[in-house]
């Protein structure tokens, strides 16, 4: 009996050594895992520095987002600049554009106030009375409109002279003059007219017209003041002058004063003028 007890005893002096063994084993496991986990993330107490890190993480991220924010800026005033730029320029081409416009408008009332003045002279020559329609033109103011208009404003070194100097025109080119001043449709008598000094003698036989005239006596020259338009029909105010004055006071500087003041309706398409009509002006027109 009594080695049976020294034997319990041995053993559970032997399991106690056995539990105590196991506890240092234990702890030095455990030891060794907090170690292993100090080197690998650092000490327990070092949380606040990993705290401290993430909030410096977290302002070098607010750093870099304003940073972020100059290049918009950058860009946004680089594509303000570039408007502003297109913009002068769109407004500088304009202004260009706007000035030749204007000075090409210019030129070209210039140049057609030279052409209707050239067309309306041999009917202002004629002094010719007011009308509303070609059919109420005196058929002798036909007549003389249209010679002066072969006169003065067509080619006459081909028509045949007599021996006085005198120009003999073909019938039909003064047919053909009226037309060109009155319309495709207007008619005319062909008869002698005129006065002393310019007188056109018509030839029933020979179908000319023999011309007599001196560019002395002139009744009048005009002078544009105002033009109008309307569509293809243009209005002008016309003064009328007495050539011999209106050549003095061009070449002395003096002030011309108009004798009267009519107002001219010129049917203008395709480039083909045709007098409408003549009549008063209601108020006189400077020049």
């Amino acid at each position: 009996m009594s080695k049976k007890k020294n034997r319990n005893k041995q053993e559970a002096a032997s399991e106690e050594l056995n539990q105590q063994e196991d506890i240092l084993i234990f702890k030095r496991e455990r030891k060794t895992t907090e170690n292993v986990l100090d080197e690998l993330f650092g000490e327990l107490d070092s949380q606040t520095d990993i705290e401290n890190d993430i909030a410096d993480l977290g302002t070098e991220e607010s750093d870099d987002t304003v940073i972020a924010e100059k290049p918009e800026k950058n860009k946004f005033f680089f594509g303000f600049a570039i408007f502003v730029v297109v913009m002068a320029i769109i407004g500088m081409i304009s202004s260009v554009r706007f000035v030749v416009n204007g000075i090409s408008s210019l030129m070209d009332n210039t140049s057609l106030k030279e052409e209707f003045t050239g067309f309306i002279l041999p009917v202002v020559a004629n002094d010719i009375a007011p009308f509303s329609s070609e059919n109420e033109i005196a058929h002798s103011a036909k007549v003389g409109c249209s010679i002066w208009n072969i006169l003065l404003n067509k080619d006459i070194s081909e028509y045949k002279k007599t021996p006085d100097g005198e120009l003999q025109i073909p019938e039909y080119d003064v047919s053909a003059s009226c037309k060109e001043l009155f319309g495709s449709g207007a008619e005319m008598v062909h008869q002698s007219t005129g006065t002393a000094d310019t007188r056109f003698i018509y030839s029933e036989q020979s179908h000319t017209y023999t011309c007599t005239y001196n560019m002395r006596y002139l009744s009048y020259a005009p002078g544009i003041v105002d033009m109008a338009q309307n569509g293809s029909v243009y209005t002008l105010t016309v003064n009328y002058f007495p050539p011999s004055i209106s050549v003095v006071s061009q070449n002395i500087g003096i002030e011309q004063k108009p004798e009267k003041t009519m107002e001219y309706s010129i049917s203008r398409e395709n480039g083909k003028n045709t007098l409408l009509s003549v009549k008063e002006a209601t108020i006189d027109a400077e020049q």
